[in-house]
């Protein structure tokens, strides 16, 4: 998944378009301070991109990341090629959609995931 942060609290056409050149699928966080975290804690906008703005206006990343998945999985989209088996970890594992039906290197992180204790 690709996700492009921006840091400006008044973002002009132009400043998105060049955040989403080469973005298939993702999220657009906007966010106020100046250094990126995993998780940003001042996000003022996020917006889901399939090519172009899907959703926009989205408080919270981890709603817009449901959103997401919610798009591709009700549009039938296929995943980016390279972000192929990121997509079906989260959707397999993570989110326990049709798990039996799991890749063999899906299935592999998998299992190495189980192996630790958290």
């Amino acid at each position: 998944m690709v996700t492009h942060y921006f840091w400006f609290p008044k973002v002009h056409v132009e400043i998105l378009e060049e955040a989403m050149k080469g973005m298939q699928l993702g999220l657009l966080i906007g966010c106020e301070s100046g250094e990126p975290d995993a998780i940003p804690r001042e996000v003022f906008d996020v917006a889901v991109v399939e090519e172009t703005i899907v959703l926009h206006n989205i408080k919270d990343v981890v709603v817009a990341f449901s959103l997401l998945m919610g798009v591709i999985y009700c549009m039938n989209l296929e995943y980016p090629y390279a972000m192929k088996y990121t997509f079906e970890f989260l959707q397999r594992v993570v989110m326990k959609i049709k798990p039996d039906q799991a890749s063999a290197r899906v299935h592999g992180r998998r299992n190495k995931i189980l192996r630790y204790k958290l």
